[in-house]
């Protein structure tokens, strides 16, 4: 499936356990972390925002997404 260059592709939700290797941090440590910084929004839903890192709870469980300054370190 090809994006225009305006449109930005699907993002990869990674499990917080993974998302914390590439990171270099315990998965204790980023959720911890990911608690601090959440914040409820207008879906409803739960979010935080770290440097670049977008997490958002999916039933209890924090799933993360890198933005596009990570695209070249996870390439």
């Amino acid at each position: 499936m090809k994006h225009s260059p305006n449109e930005r592709p699907p993002a990869r939700w990674y499990a917080v356990r993974d998302a914390a290797a590439i990171l270099g941090v315990s998965p204790d440590a980023l959720r911890k972390q990911l608690e601090r910084r959440a914040q409820q929004m207008p879906d409803g839903g739960t979010e935080a925002a770290i440097d670049g890192v977008r997490a958002r709870k999916f039933s209890n469980r924090w799933r993360v997404s890198f933005g596009a300054a990570w695209s070249a370190t996870l390439t």
